[in-house]
């Protein structure tokens, strides 16, 4: 039996310096604004600023009667003989806290129009103080089962109970209809009669509800959509994209085949004059250039030049065109798309770079999904997942772009090299703080502080536009807080810019160099910022709350692929549950084990909390790594939110996928050992020996399974994915570990002297008997000798000292995340 022991506890400390060795060894899309609103557009076919509810009721808002007011037509065929139908604006996609604009048909025939508020409680509308305020009605009827209140609403209310709000914002649209009681209050109307636009919308401007679209992009920003509209003669068609000058044109034709030759066009034009129109033109065949026909067929929705994007909504007919150039969009197509530089006359020169093509033709009317190009397999993967990234920000990643999140709210950068070498690419979004104006930044630092750093800005203003700027971080001095200035747009290219009131985006690319010192060059390594905040209308960023900035862990090399990064205040949590499983290790768990195999005979008269010395010092020692060990547990698995491998990349070496799977085998058996002594036999019981070897055995194979883990761990956290600390901490743990079996070895070779000289069995230091023979017998077989005691206690107090200066050596290289050059 002892020479079992023997060599089971040296195979288990040697195994965990074999793994060590082993282990150091060389070698060993479109804007979200754009998403399907299901059937919401069925009564609006012929309105641009409409909102219906698919089936029986709409309101339209118009601003062509003045500029302090918006004509508003509300109209349903849901209320029969008496009822009403309501218009909301709100501040979210929820029925709370929202002013309502009623339309109520009382039994008795007469039509009121009124203001009144939706409460916190979503089933609570209530009158308010001042039911007509900012309302001039201009028609109120019912007749033919259909209910109409037109009226003109004040822009701006002075509403002394700011339950009137002023239209000065974007606000979410819900439609309401139900039933009204006898003395004309209105019932809850159920979950059934209600709609809400899946967007806010300025109704002060013109705008659309969004429809199911389609998208068609090419790599330069430009981008085509069409929708199939509840209409049988009509197609609604956008076409937008980057312009930095005036005679600029962007156009989407329709082939018959793959050539540029016999088309017709779709043109959206940036005269020279800043006015932006709508055309159809004509590709001469044999590539005799392009030919400018008329606007037979279009009727323009809105168009818009917005911080160098060019913008064109417009609609299509399908067919019954008098000129045979103007192709029925009843057959399918290959889609062309393509920009260029217009002459003064307005006519197009010819394009300067290649039009991208569709991969297949394409019936616009009958497309599922979005359209790929032949140079692509699937369509643009940095398209379609921009708008996955717009509605689910927090999650949502993209393949090929490193990703820089800031957990606490939901901001998130998002980089690559361009394709062409020459630009870094961002994807920039998170929430707005604020309805009104809010800002997004991602800066570049050569430290951890903000001061002195060069940024890009992301900021949206309250009329919807967006401004892309660089801008600079400033030092502060002598108690004053440094601020933010603006330098200039150079370098920047914006691809897309997205607003939905819940969301707000930015894509864009940043040229690698630049002349100017504000604008840091990309061919460094820098710390990124990234922050948000608030906006003063004219665009100027006010200064972020302390919790709405992060700052990367590492220098980063922007122009290379890094995968997911950590922020430097995430990184505390690894490195907390290095420090603390390193503790449970190293400062407790081996020791514990040491007193109790070595020092049970050493104290032999002597009490601790009423208990034998060795056993309390055991038992205090063992429950304290047990917290420590739960505590590292717990805050791993917040880092991770519950995944085992968080970070990995494919190329990561097999023992970083185990490391996860064998912490938790590890926290399994370091609290098996303390529920297995509550149910241990008295010491004198010949069924003793069964415990005795069981919590042995699992000790044993916790303490080799924990060593092997953390050996796992401090190589990780020298990786590119964590780089959490120098390398020297591996040696400084073989050094521990090659240190501890040194110090067992002393140990046994000196418990084997002592034992031949007292006549003494070796199974006295660890208590395990065997079958049948009692363990008070082994317990008390014989004193140990005064050089014995004196010597254990010597080790004991080296060991303990070493031991600390080790452990406190790894603490401070990892706790202090010291690292080795940047990334």
């Amino acid at each position: 039996m002892k020479s079992i022991l023997r060599a089971w506890n040296f195979i288990s400390l040697l195994l965990i310096g074999l793994v060590s060795c082993q282990m150091s060894i060389p070698g060993g899309s479109p804007p979200s604004g754009t998403t399907s609103s299901s059937s919401s557009d069925n009564l609006c076919t012929q309105y641009v600023n409409c909102v219906s509810d698919g089936s029986d009721s709409m309101v339209t808002f118009d601003r062509s009667g003045g500029n302090d007011t918006v004509l508003i037509s509300m109209t349903t065929m849901a209320v029969n003989t008496s009822g009403w139908m309501a218009v909301a604006f709100s501040y979210n996609d929820q029925m709370d806290n929202d002013s309502v604009i009623d339309c109520i048909l009382l039994k008795n025939g007469t039509v009121i129009i009124r203001n009144s508020y939706n409460t916190r409680d979503d089933k609570n509308n209530t009158e308010i103080a001042e039911p007509f305020l900012g309302i001039q009605v201009v028609n109120a009827s019912y007749g033919n089962g259909v209910l109409q209140c037109i009226f003109n609403r004040s822009i701006t209310v002075n509403s002394s109970s700011n339950r009137i709000f002023n239209l000065t914002r974007p606000y979410y649209i819900l439609i309401a209809t139900g039933a009204i009681d006898d003395q004309g209050n209105k019932l809850y109307h159920g979950n059934t009669s209600t709609y809400m636009s899946p967007n806010a919308v300025d109704v002060t401007s013109d705008f659309l509800v969004p429809r199911d679209r389609h998208y068609f992009l090419d790599t330069l920003g430009n981008s085509a959509t069409f929708a199939y509209i509840p209409s049988p003669v009509e197609m609604e068609f956008e076409i937008q994209g980057p312009v930095s000058k005036t005679g600029r044109w962007i156009s989407l034709g329709l082939s018959k085949d793959i050539h540029m030759s016999d088309d017709s066009v779709l043109d959206c034009l940036l005269l020279t004059n800043n006015t932006v129109t709508v055309q159809n033109s004509y590709n001469l065949q044999s590539y005799g250039g392009n030919q400018p026909l008329n606007a037979e067929g279009i009727t323009v929705i809105k168009t818009s030049l917005i911080n160098g994007r060019l913008y064109c909504a417009f609609r299509r007919k399908i067919a019954n065109f008098s000129n045979s150039q103007i192709f029925p969009l009843d057959k399918p197509y290959y889609l062309f798309l393509g920009d260029g530089n217009l002459n003064a006359d307005g006519s197009k020169i010819q394009h300067g770079n290649t039009p991208v093509v569709s991969a297949s033709a394409v019936d616009v009317r009958a497309v599922s999904g979005n359209v790929s190009r032949q140079d692509e397999e699937v369509f643009s993967t940095v398209s379609t997942s921009f708008q996955s990234m717009t509605a689910t920000p927090a999650t949502t990643e993209i393949p090929g772009y490193s990703v820089f999140p800031n957990g606490n709210t939901g901001d998130k950068v998002m980089y690559k090299l361009s394709d062409d070498g020459n630009s870094v690419e961002f994807i920039i979004s998170g929430p707005p703080q604020d309805q009104a104006a809010s800002w997004i930044a991602v800066g570049f630092s050569y430290d951890q502080s903000m001061n002195d750093d060069s940024v890009i800005d992301c900021i949206h203003l309250q009329n919807g536009t967006f401004i892309i700027q660089n801008s600079f971080n400033v030092k502060g001095g002598n108690g004053v807080r440094g601020g933010n200035e603006a330098v200039n747009t150079d370098g920047i290219k914006l691809l897309k810019a997205d607003y939905s009131g819940s969301q707000m985006s930015c894509q864009l690319t940043r040229n690698l160099s630049s002349d100017n010192p504000r604008v840091f060059p990309f061919n460094q390594t820098y710390y990124l910022l990234l922050a948000s905040g608030t906006a003063t209308p004219s665009g100027e960023k006010n200064y972020h709350t302390p919790n709405r900035h992060a700052v990367s862990s590492v220098m980063l090399n922007l122009t290379a692929y890094r995968g997911n990064i950590d922020s430097y205040q995430t990184k505390q949590l690894l490195r907390a549950h290095g420090c603390l499983m390193i503790t449970a290790f190293v400062m407790l768990m081996c020791g514990a084990i040491l007193i109790a195999r070595y020092y049970k005979t050493c104290w032999p008269e002597d009490k601790l909390c009423n208990t034998a010395v060795w056993f309390a010092v055991h038992r205090f020692i063992m429950v304290t790594g047990l917290f420590c060990c739960a505590a590292g547990f717990i805050i791993i698995f917040c880092y991770s939110k519950g995944k085992l491998n968080r970070t990995f990349g494919d190329n990561s070496p097999s023992y970083f996928w185990a490391h996860g799977p064998m912490g938790i085998a590890v926290m399994i058996l370091i609290a098996m050992n303390p529920l297995i002594a509550l149910f241990r036999c008295d010491p004198d019981s010949e069924r003793r020996w069964i415990f005795n070897w069981l919590h042995w055995f699992v000790g044993t194979c916790c303490q080799t399974l924990a060593g092997i883990t953390l050996f796992f761990g401090i190589k990780m956290g020298e990786s590119d994915n964590y780089r959490l600390n120098h390398y020297s901490v591996f040696w400084i743990l073989i050094a521990f570990v090659g240190f501890h079996v040194f110090i067992e070895f002393l140990l046994v070779v000196e418990k084997c002297i002592s034992d031949r000289h007292s006549k003494q069995r070796f199974t006295v230091s660890y208590g395990m008997s065997s079958p049948g023979e009692s363990a008070s017998a082994v317990k008390h077989a014989g004193d140990v000798s005064r050089e014995s005691l004196l010597f254990r206690y010597f080790v004991l107090a080296v060991y303990v000292l070493i031991t600390m200066g080790l452990w406190l050596a790894m603490i401070i290289l990892i706790g202090g995340g010291f690292q080795m050059g940047s990334n």
